[in-house]
C-alpha cells in the first residue's frame, strides 16, 4: 500500500508544480486566458502559489524519504486543505482574494476528498497492520 500512497501522492505532486508554474507562465507572458487549452492552467498569481508550494512540498517530503506514517499525514493534511478550500469558494465568491471560480472550485472538489479518502484508506491499511 505505501507504494500505491507514494505514487498517488508523486503525480499529486508533480501535477500540481506543473500547473502553477504553467499559470505563472501564462500570465507573465500575457498569454493567460479563459479559452481552452489555457483554461486548464490559468488561474491568479496567488492561486497558483498555493498549487506551487503544494507541490513542491510533496515532492520535496518524498524526495527525503517520508515514510508511510508520513505519507499518510501529508495525504490527510492536504485533503484536508483543498476540501476547505472547496467549500470556501463555493460558499464565498473569491475567497480571500483567490480568483476560485467553476473550474476551480470543481478541481478542488475533486482533488480534496480523493485525497483525504486515501489518506484514510491509507490510515485504515496502517491500523489493520499494527
Amino acid at each position: 500500500m505505501i507504494a500505491q500512497l507514494r505514487a498517488f501522492l508523486a503525480v499529486l505532486g508533480a501535477a500540481l508544480l506543473a500547473q502553477g508554474l504553467v499559470s505563472w507562465a501564462l500570465d507573465a507572458s500575457g498569454n493567460a486566458s479563459d479559452r481552452m487549452p489555457y483554461r486548464f492552467a490559468n488561474a491568479d498569481p496567488r492561486h497558483a502559489l498555493i498549487h506551487v508550494v503544494w507541490g513542491t512540498a510533496i515532492l520535496v517530503l518524498l524526495g527525503r524519504g517520508l515514510d508511510h506514517r508520513g505519507c499518510v499525514r501529508l495525504a490527510l493534511a492536504f485533503g484536508v486543505f483543498y476540501t476547505g478550500l472547496a467549500a470556501l469558494g463555493l460558499a464565498v465568491h473569491h475567497p480571500l482574494g483567490l480568483k476560485l471560480d467553476r473550474g476551480e472550485n470543481v478541481f478542488h472538489l475533486l482533488v480534496g476528498p480523493v485525497t483525504l479518502a486515501v489518506g484514510l484508506v491509507a490510515l485504515r491499511g496502517e491500523r489493520a497492520l499494527a
